[in-house]
Formats: structure tokens, C-alpha cells, sequence
């Protein structure tokens, strides 16, 4: 196998977002990109220079859909918990399988090749201080759910390390579908359609910054990433804001590098 460069990388997962793209126009799916890709669009109208990663959201409604509808290729698979228990995610990934990923650190459950993220927007409760109190439950399920992925303990200090170990044993016992199950029925709750708050429930790893006004992602607009469009929501400055306070200045250059542990491959 040979491994990807980063540029590389970005262009495999480009075609991906294309792919991903075509289909949503074809059957009518709503979704907005979002996070650091979101951001690079932006700040760069490209990737953000030292990311590696697509990430989009989708309204539950058409989520649901997607997963429906989608008929993987020989090429592109889309992978989600509701398709096979034995992916360990509570979001949906698209991915190019004439590659490989392989992370460092974490067990997925199967092989996976580069891909995009997908989450599905959810509803947050209509009161803030209700929906924070659900924020802090998501944030104890994906925990468990993080060290029922993880292949060893992952701490440096051996104290720390010794406890990790005894209570991921613990949680293996249950596995990672009780949790990915746990996430989401929590991020999806019938009696929150029509919130005054959404976000990404689904992997809240900003945690109460995800809790932000629905009026956000009432309206779309189409912005340029890699000189393709592609929609965003018309209220991003909203958005980026709630997730990153203020957005456009580049961070300090010993903090301009991925947060993501991995290499990839093309077969």
C-alpha cells in the first residue's frame, strides 16, 4: 500500500464531498458543511492548510433519508450504525474503499477507507438549561463510547493509565453498540422536532457551544471550498462564532496542526 501525503488526502476526500454532493442534489437532501471544513471554506475558501478531514451536517429528516436511499459502489461505501452494529460511530461516514485508514490509537470495528464525516442536526431542548443538562449525559455516553474504542489505554501518566484500563473493561462488557444506541436516542427525541436550539448531538464534543439557535440553519447559501459550491448555512458567522468565538485570525502556529492520529493508504 502506499501512503497518502496530506495532499493527497485532501484531494481523495474532495471527490468524496463531490460524490457525496451529486447525491444530495439528485434527491433533494439538505445539508450544510460544516465545523473546520465550514471554516477553511471561509477563512481560505479551501481546507484550513494543516486539516484532514470533511465534515458535514444533515437535518435528521433527510439523514434518515440518506441512509435510506444510498446505494454503495464498488468505489464509495457509506457506513452507519444503522446499516452494521459492528461500526462503531453514531454518525455516518462516506468512504472511498480503494483506500485505507488506519487509526493509531482506536478499533472501529471494520476497515475503513479516507472518508467524510456526516452527522445528523439535531434538536436541542426549547429550554438552554434543560438542553445543557442533556450536553453533559452526551458527553458521559461518548466517553464510555471512547474507551470501548480504544485498543489500549491511552494516558501517559500510569496512575491514570491503571484506572482507564480497569474501567475499560468495564465498558466492554457492554460494548460499543449499547452506547452508539444510548447517543442516539438521546440525540433524537421525537417530542424536540421544531427546537429552538440544534446542533450536532451526535458527537457534541464542543459540548454546550453545539446548543445554538435554529434560526441558523433556516436558510442556505452556496460558498466556495476548492473552487467547487457547495451550501453552508446563510448564518454561519452564528455558527462559527458559537463553536470557535472569534474564527477568522489563524491560531498560534504550534496549534496549526491536525488533532487527528492516523495514516492512510491507497490500495
Amino acid at each position: 500500500m502506499k501512503e497518502l501525503t496530506l495532499q493527497e488526502l485532501k484531494e481523495i476526500e474532495l471527490d468524496i464531498l463531490k460524490v457525496f454532493h451529486a447525491f444530495c442534489v439528485e434527491h433533494n437532501i439538505r445539508y450544510f458543511l460544516s465545523h473546520g471544513t465550514l471554516l477553511g471554506a471561509i477563512r481560505y475558501k479551501k481546507f484550513i492548510p494543516w486539516d484532514d478531514d470533511v465534515d458535514v451536517l444533515v437535518p435528521r429528516e433527510d439523514y434518515e433519508r440518506l441512509l435510506s436511499l444510498y446505494q454503495d459502489s464498488d468505489r464509495y461505501r457509506l457506513f452507519s450504525f444503522e446499516k452494521d452494529q459492528n461500526y462503531r460511530y453514531p454518525y455516518a461516514k462516506l468512504c472511498d474503499m480503494t483506500t485505507r485508514k488506519v487509526e493509531f490509537d482506536y478499533d472501529n470495528g471494520m476497515e475503513l477507507g479516507v472518508d467524510m464525516d456526516i452527522f445528523p442536526l439535531d434538536a436541542w431542548d426549547d429550554d438552554f438549561a434543560k438542553a445543557k443538562q442533556e450536553e453533559k449525559r452526551l458527553s458521559r455516553n461518548r466517553f464510555r463510547l471512547g474507551l470501548v474504542k480504544l485498543k489500549k489505554p491511552d494516558s501517559l501518566n500510569p496512575v491514570k493509565r491503571f484506572v482507564k484500563g480497569i474501567v475499560m473493561v468495564y465498558c466492554k462488557m457492554f460494548g460499543s453498540a449499547y452506547y452508539i444506541r444510548k447517543i442516539q436516542e438521546d440525540a433524537n427525541k421525537p417530542e424536540q422536532k421544531g427546537s429552538a436550539y440544534m446542533g450536532n448531538k451526535a458527537w457534541c464534543v464542543y459540548g454546550q457551544r453545539d446548543i445554538m439557535p435554529a434560526k441558523v440553519f433556516a436558510e442556505t447559501e452556496n460558498i466556495e471550498f476548492e473552487g467547487e459550491k457547495f451550501p453552508a448555512p446563510k448564518d454561519y458567522d452564528t455558527y462559527l462564532t458559537c463553536l470557535y468565538g472569534d474564527y477568522l485570525p489563524e491560531p498560534p502556529k504550534e496549534k496549526q496542526k491536525t488533532h487527528h492520529s492516523f495514516k492512510a493508504y491507497r490500495l
